[in-house]
C-alpha cells in the first residue's frame, strides 16, 4: 500500500468538513490515496456532517502581515507576463518581480509536493487548481485585499475548479489570469487543405507530414486531443477509451517531430507545418510571419478551453505582496497591457475595448481573433479526474517511452 501524503489528506478532510465534496466522494478518494477502510471511516466520523461549518476558521485567511516585500517570487510559464506589467507594478508598489519557470502543470505540482517553498505566486491551469486545493498546497485568499475582483467577467468568478465563493466560510483559492483555446496551428504556405480535425494530425491523413508535426508535451492536452478525435471527452475516466487514445498517439509517434510546450510560436515562424498549440502562440506567429502564412483552427471534434490562474502556494514569502499583484492585474488597463504582450484572452471586463486604444494595429488584430460563441460551444475545460489522473500519467509515460 502506498504512503498517504499528509497534505493531500488534509485537503480532503477540509473538503468534506466544509461540504465541498460528499462523504461518499471522501471515501472514494481516501481509498484511492491508499488509506485503509477503517482509517477512512474514523476520519470521516471525526469530520461530522458533510455540511458542517464547525472549525471553518481553519480555512479562513489568517490576519495578514501587510509589510510590503522588496521582491515577489513568481513561478510562471515561460514568456507569460508583459515587461510593462512588471515595471508598472514596481512603479506602483516598489516591488520587484522575480520569475522562475515550469514547463507543464504536472511539473509544477511535483515541485510543490516535493516540498519546494519560497514562491509567492504560481500560475496553475483550471484542473490543477482543484488538484492543488485537494492536496492542501494552496493558501486561501483574503478577498478584501483584491477589490478589483469585481472586474472579472461573471463566468470566471466562481469556476467549478475553485470550490470557494470568496467568503470567510468559503474562501477562494484562485483568481483568473488568462484564458484561451488549444487547437491546430499550421503553415498555410505548406498545408493545403487546412486542417479542420484532430484526425488531420494522425495516420493515415497526416502520413505525408512524417517527422513534421509538433505536439504539446502535456499529459492531459495531448491524450485529450486523441480522445476528442475518437469522439470522447477530454475528461474520460474510461480505461478502455484512454487505452484507445494511447494507441492512437503511439501510432502517430513516427509522424511527430517533437513534444514541446515552450517553442510553438518559434516553430511555426520557422516553418513547422503542423503544430498542436495554444491560440496566443499562433497569433504571435501569425503577426511575425503574416496571416497569409500562418493559420489556426479549432478542430471540429472539439478542443480544450483552458483558464490559467494566479494562486498562492503554502510557504509563500509574502501573501500580502501576492494579493497586491492579483489586484493590480485585475485593473482593466493593466490587464489590457498584459494581453497586448502575450496575446491570450483576458477574463477582465472592458479589456476588448481598450486593446485598440493601447495599440491600434495589434489591438484590433487581437479583437478580430476572439473565438465566437458558436466556436466556444465545441470547447471543453479539462477537469480534475481524481484518482484516475494516475492513469493519464501512466498513459502519457507509455506514449513517450514507446
Amino acid at each position: 500500500m502506498k504512503e498517504v501524503q499528509p497534505k493531500e489528506l488534509r485537503g480532503l478532510v477540509d473538503a468534506v468538513k466544509y461540504g465541498r465534496i460528499s462523504r461518499r466522494q471522501f471515501l472514494y478518494r481516501a481509498l484511492a490515496m491508499g488509506l485503509s477502510v477503517p482509517a477512512a471511516g474514523t476520519i470521516l466520523a471525526a469530520c461530522g456532517s458533510s455540511g458542517s461549518t464547525s472549525g471553518g476558521a481553519s480555512a479562513t485567511p489568517a490576519a495578514m502581515d501587510t509589510t510590503k516585500p522588496s521582491k515577489l517570487y513568481l513561478y510562471n510559464w515561460s514568456d507569460y507576463i508583459a515587461p510593462a506589467t512588471m515595471s508598472d507594478f514596481k512603479k506602483q508598489t516598489g516591488i520587484t518581480i522575480v520569475q522562475s519557470y515550469f514547463d507543464d502543470n504536472e511539473s509544477l505540482l511535483a515541485k510543490l509536493k516535493a516540498g519546494a517553498v519560497g514562491y509567492d505566486l504560481i500560475v496553475p491551469s483550471d484542473y490543477m487548481v482543484h488538484i492543488m486545493w485537494m492536496s492542501g498546497l494552496l493558501e486561501p485568499l483574503d478577498m478584501k485585499f483584491i477589490p478589483n475582483f469585481v472586474n472579472v467577467m461573471p463566468k470566471f468568478q466562481h469556476p467549478s475548479f475553485d470550490p470557494g465563493k470568496g467568503t470567510p466560510d468559503s474562501p477562494k483559492y484562485s483568481v483568473p489570469w488568462q484564458w484561451g483555446t488549444t487547437g491546430i496551428g499550421y503553415r498555410k504556405d505548406k498545408v493545403n487543405p487546412a486542417p479542420t480535425k484532430w484526425a488531420n494530425l494522425f495516420p493515415p491523413q497526416a502520413d505525408p507530414w512524417k517527422g513534421q508535426i509538433d505536439m504539446l508535451n502535456d499529459e492531459r492536452e495531448t491524450p485529450g486531443a486523441a480522445l476528442k478525435m475518437l469522439g470522447y471527452s477530454l475528461n474520460s475516466t474510461s480505461q478502455d477509451q484512454l487505452n484507445q487514445a494511447t494507441q492512437a498517439l503511439i501510432q502517430q509517434k513516427p509522424l511527430v517531430r517533437q513534444y514541446d510546450s515552450i517553442n510553438m510560436k518559434r516553430n511555426l515562424i520557422a516553418g513547422v507545418p503542423l503544430v498542436h498549440t495554444w491560440n496566443g502562440d499562433v497569433l504571435l506567429a501569425m503577426d511575425a510571419a503574416g496571416e497569409n502564412k500562418v493559420g489556426y483552427d479549432l478542430p471540429e471534434e472539439g478542443y480544450t478551453v483552458w483558464v490559467d490562474n494566479l494562486c498562492i502556494p503554502k510557504g509563500a514569502n509574502s501573501p500580502y505582496g501576492a494579493h497586491l499583484f492579483m489586484n493590480f492585474v485585475l485593473e482593466p488597463l493593466n490587464a489590457a497591457k498584459l494581453v497586448d504582450y502575450i496575446w491570450y484572452l483576458s477574463p477582465v471586463v472592458g479589456v476588448t475595448e481598450l486593446l485598440p486604444k493601447i495599440d491600434k494595429t495589434s489591438g484590433q488584430f487581437l479583437v478580430n481573433h476572439i473565438p465566437t460563441d458558436a466556436e466556444l460551444q465545441r470547447g471543453e475545460i479539462i477537469n480534475d479526474v481524481g484518482a484516475f489522473a494516475r492513469n493519464y500519467t501512466e498513459a502519457w509515460s507509455t506514449v513517450k517511452s514507446s
